[in-house]
């Protein structure tokens, strides 16, 4: 009995192992095929910026510098679409909402729905957000139905510095 136990513990151990490398072979080779690739080659030159506006966002001003660039980056591509997260999931960014510095609205973009966490719910749940932060190349990649544009959108995600490490994830989507 025992044996049996320890023999499908390890079967279930390699199945998870195996599970865990093949997504990481999935996105690192999603990312080489049009479209993907259009949308990778516009987010990863852009990462270090990012990173760095998102480290530096202290107060309205600094969140609209973050925001200004992120709708830039967005407007690079027809239909795109930037959203940015803290590791935890919690969003800072999200190109679906609107600009909202005076806090009016339920929903929207500003430091102080940032700090609410107001801006939209917690990312941490999308497979390329979890992909970015978990995989040793900090890189997700995946095509769904978006839940805020309720259109099928191709997604390419992007870890803000070292696993474990990091200061968040950028995602740049487009319509398909």
């Amino acid at each position: 009995m025992k044996t049996k136990i320890n023999l499908s513990l390890l079967v279930l151990v390699t199945l998870l192992i195996t599970s865990f490398n093949a997504r990481a072979e999935t996105a690192a080779h999603l990312v080489t095929i049009a479209p993907y690739n259009l949308v990778y080659n516009a987010l990863k030159p852009n990462v270090a910026t990012i990173s760095s506006l998102v480290n530096g966002v202290v107060d309205q001003t600094s969140y609209a510098k973050l925001a200004t660039f992120s709708r830039a980056l967005a407007a690079k591509i027809a239909t795109g679409r930037v959203t940015i997260t803290l590791p935890d999931g919690t969003a800072i960014f999200d190109g679906a909402q609107p600009d909202d510095s005076a806090n009016k609205l339920a929903k929207g973009n500003s430091f102080a729905h940032f700090q609410n966490k107001t801006i939209t719910e917690n990312l941490n749940s999308r497979i390329v957000n979890l992909d970015a932060q978990e995989h040793v190349d900090g890189l997700g990649a995946e095509t769904r139905l978006s839940s805020v544009t309720k259109k099928k959108e191709i997604f390419v995600a992007i870890r803000l510095g070292a696993h474990l490490n990091n200061s968040g994830t950028a995602r740049l989507s487009v319509q398909q």
